[in-house]
């Protein structure tokens, strides 16, 4: 980079256009300001005029440089609309969102690019509704909207209603299909917002399609998870003679990823290496997520190890890569390296490291990353925040988990069911209940997960009453229809009551089809509650549908041999066997120094045992000394009774 402006021709042909040419010319911020200390040199008189100003303004502002333009142009004697707009970016790209907004005001004069100036500003604070206002604004003063004007606002459509408008507006000024910015702006706009037919009818209407378009429009499938359509747009894309980039390849990667379709997989990974694109940090992260799912862990590391330089994203993905296969020490390791090494961690890294941190109950290691988020400055992240509120929920922290949670000031869906899923993973159903209220209160639009979690907490505290009226107000207001796993959290809210007629009455009423696990939910709750007649005839349904899950099976035999009826006990077990039904199988686990000891109750000798057994030994003289867990002794001393 040059530190001067290039040659200047001599003080007889230094005209204010040849200025203009070497501004134009200048690739540093030091270059730009020795040209504007030559010009002072020469003669104000270069500054009588607003031309010259607004080409120094405008190459400060391209350089990095903003706070220089402002104080340049707020100078300027006689500014025309050109140096008002200079100024204006200018403004914008020092972080001065209401001074930009005052002088924009003020202006007495507007086109479109003071409109596209103010609208990329509020888009890039996270602004929505001023932007669209503003949009609003600018149809009814009757200036004419361009391709950038739709680009920048539809990064700020927020709902599909706001999208079809912003739709219908290109199309009435003939953008929407000969533009392929606009109509590539309007893809990813109706992705984000749900709205997949949309997305598909634009694409198929454009003209001239770009590679941009098929990126767009494949990334609406995956997020669709239709796996097979982005295979087909794939081919097609080829086949027509476009060029694929490292984005068409990480996307359908990603799908292979999702839907385990490790055969095409391997095609796309060999296409990666045919055509040199495993020196993209996105490819090479979306290879070695792919490798990792498909069981290939040495060949991800060996990946990564090639790589000429490190980078954030093929590190995130190797971390979830150790993580996923337990070797949480490699991930952690690799963690640390990686911030040796110069990689500063995004809010993917932490929530990828935190998640499995959890999931082995490594305390002390989430509690030093969050340590280290609060270092780097990412408390704020609504991401970072949702990790770091799972992690605490799941190693039994609510304190913790409710106290990040409060502190997040513009939280999202996720975030509010992370909470409200923590907090039923606690056993605390009625702060779960309030949760899910304030939510509501909050505005944010609920999603199948949350209807999820506001049913758990109803069956964790018995509320038959408010757990249907959940189930209506989701069907009438935001028109989700319960499915599967929804009618269960309804039947155990009628088990826990000890309704369970009603639930065997509900279940059959209201499900298309047999559910095993629906009907094995009634059968526990028949045993747990003593109801022998109910057990024994949930049992005979579950056996008469052919059930492959043992309970029913055990059930009816030890019923009919408390009656003595050997002979029908004989031929329970006899169709037990011939449906080849197994005992779910369950384990224990243990963190030990950072080491993760895993054992079912069929084993008696585990790698461990002697440290297993001495944290056993320490939990049981734990409990002993707290009167209000004598009740979970009993349970615990089985344990011990084991050899």
């Amino acid at each position: 980079m040059p530190s001067s402006p290039p040659p200047s021709p001599d003080a007889a042909t230094f005209t204010p256009r040849a200025a203009a040419l070497l501004l134009a010319r200048c690739a540093s911020r030091a270059a730009a300001a020795a040209l504007h200390a030559r010009l002072l040199r020469c003669s104000r008189a270069f500054f009588r005029s607003p031309y010259l100003a607004n080409c120094l303004a405008a190459a400060y502002s391209r350089l990095g440089a903003a706070p220089s333009a402002v104080a340049l142009l707020r100078a300027v004697s006689r500014p025309n609309v050109f140096t008002r707009n200079i100024l204006l970016s200018a403004l914008l790209g020092s972080g001065l969102l209401e001074d930009a907004r005052r002088l924009f005001d003020g202006m007495p004069e507007r086109d479109a690019v003071t409109y596209n100036a103010m609208l990329s500003g509020y888009a890039a604070a996270s602004r929505p509704e001023e932007a669209l206002r503003l949009c609003y604004s600018m149809r009814e003063r009757g200036v004419r909207p361009t391709g950038f004007t739709f680009s920048i606002v539809s990064s700020a459509v927020g709902s599909a209603l706001h999208g079809q408008q912003l739709h219908a507006a290109a199309v009435r000024h003939g953008l929407a299909h000969l533009d392929a910015v606009v109509s590539n702006a309007l893809i990813d706009m109706y992705r984000r917002v749900g709205l997949l037919q949309y997305a598909a009818r634009v694409f198929s209407c454009m003209e001239e399609p770009d590679v941009t378009s098929w990126n767009s429009v494949m990334s609406a499938y995956k997020d669709h998870t239709l796996s097979s359509t982005v295979f087909e747009c794939f081919l097609s894309m080829r086949s027509k003679g476009f060029s694929v980039d490292g984005f068409s390849v990480s996307t359908v990667l990603s799908v292979c990823s999702d839907a385990k379709d490790f055969s095409k997989g391997d095609q796309m990974l060999a296409l990666c290496v045919k055509m040199g694109f495993l020196t993209n940090s996105i490819v090479c992260s979306a290879v070695i997520d792919f490798l990792c799912l498909s069981d290939r862990l040495s060949d991800a590391v060996q990946i990564f190890r090639g790589m000429t330089a490190w980078a954030s994203e093929p590190c995130n993905a190797l971390i979830s890569g150790y993580a996923r296969s337990g070797l949480m020490e490699e991930a952690t390791s690799l963690f640390a390296v990686s911030m040796r090494n110069g990689v500063v961690p995004t809010e993917f890294t932490f929530a990828s490291v935190l998640r499995w941190s959890s999931c082995f109950g490594l305390m002390e290691q989430g509690t030093q990353i969050h340590c280290l988020v609060c270092k780097l400055g990412f408390q704020d992240d609504v991401i970072v925040s949702t990790a770091l509120t799972d992690m605490y929920c799941k190693l039994g922290l609510t304190r913790h988990a409710r106290k990040i949670f409060r502190a997040v000031a513009a939280k999202d869906l996720v975030l509010w069911n992370t909470m409200l899923l923590g907090l039923l993973q606690n056993g605390r159903g009625k702060e779960a209940l309030v949760i899910f209220r304030r939510m509501l209160k909050c505005g944010i639009q609920p999603d199948r997960i949350t209807l999820f979690g506001a049913l758990s907490a109803c069956s964790l505290e018995g509320l038959v009453t408010e757990g249907m009226d959940i189930i209506t107000l989701f069907k009438d207001k935001y028109r989700i229809m319960p499915s599967l796993e929804h009618y269960t959290c309804v039947v155990d809210v009628l088990c826990q009551a000890g309704m369970l007629k009603d639930a065997v009455n509900f279940v059959e009423d209201k499900l298309p089809k047999f559910s095993a696990a629906t009907f094995s939910s009634i059968l526990e709750a028949c045993i747990i509650q003593g109801n022998i007649d109910m057990a024994e005839l949930v049992a005979e349904k579950m056996v008469m549908r052919k059930s492959r899950l043992s309970l029913p099976y055990i059930v009816l035999a030890q019923t009919y041999g408390a009656r003595c009826k050997w002979e029908k006990m004989a031929g329970v077990w006899r169709l037990m066997e011939n449906q080849r039904a197994k005992k779910a199988q369950s384990c224990s686990w243990l963190c030990i120094n950072s080491h993760i000891y895993v054992f079912t109750s069929e084993q008696i000798l585990h790698h461990g045992k002697g440290a297993t057994y001495e944290v056993l030994d320490l939990l049981f003289w734990d409990m002993m000394d707290q009167p209000k867990n004598r009740e979970g002794l009993d349970c615990l001393q089985l344990l011990f009774d084991y050899p």
